[in-house]
Formats: C-alpha cells, structure tokens, sequence
C-alpha cells in the first residue's frame, strides 16, 4: 500500500540510502493480518512520517509481479509534525537511511520510486484529484 501525500504541488517520499545504493520510496508498507487497507495506510502514515491523515481516494491499484497487490492512496489531509518513526527510526543507521523528500509532482515518473512505475498518467491522476480535495 502506498501513500501519495500532497501539498503545494510536490508529493512526499523517502530518499533511501542502504548499503550505499540511493533509491526513492513511496510512503506505505505492508497490511498486518486482521487490518484493512484504510486501517493499514493511517497506521503506516502514523509510523513513518507521525501525520494522522484522513485517507483520500484510491489512485490506482495494480499487482506487482511475483509479489503483491498495491493500492495507491491520496493524501491531501494531514496534521502533525514530520518525523520518522516505527521500524525506520528503529533501524535507521549511516548505511541505512530514511530521509524525506518533497517531490515535485511533475519529476515524479521521472524518478526511480519504489513500488513503481509511476508514470506520466499516475502523475495526471494525481494532480486531477489533489485539485477536487484541496
């Protein structure tokens, strides 16, 4: 499950560091067993970046090959201070790094984001419902 949380026009990601490889990553994770998708993106929100969010509508959902099925969320509603929590502080080392990034949303399919591909289209979805909830 990914979160795509929005705000004046850029979108919130990690920038991972681990094992001195860079790469991008989507705000999310895993649903525990017994929770619901919604249940499971507020309590990865909450964990990662300390926002409470109320959900947004569902961007997409699409299976990964091999893996799993990943239902994409939008945020436009959130509170708190940022700050990384839950097993990415608990493990956050010089070698393994968790930082955050606000994205521009027009560079988001030109990255390497972690669960991808993002492309232009997600990118047009996005900006076409973060207009209809801000």
């Amino acid at each position: 499950m990914s979160l795509y949380i929005y705000e004046n026009g850029r979108i919130l990601i990690f920038r991972r560091i681990k094992e001195n490889r860079a790469y991008y990553v989507a705000i999310g994770g895993g649903i525990e067993p017994g929770e619901t998708v919604a249940e499971a993106a507020i309590r990865e929100a909450k964990e990662e970046t300390n926002y409470d969010i109320v959900l947004g509508p569902l961007l997409w959902q699409r299976e990964q090959p091999g893996e799993y099925r990943e239902f994409a969320f939008l945020v436009t509603l959130f509170s708190g201070e940022l700050a990384l929590g839950g097993p990415e502080l608990a493990t956050q080392t010089l070698e393994n790094q968790h930082i955050f990034q606000w994205q521009p949303l027009d560079e988001l399919s030109q990255i390497d984001l972690f669960p991808g591909p993002v492309t232009a289209g997600h990118v047009a979805r996005i900006r076409e419902l973060a207009h209809s909830f801000t």
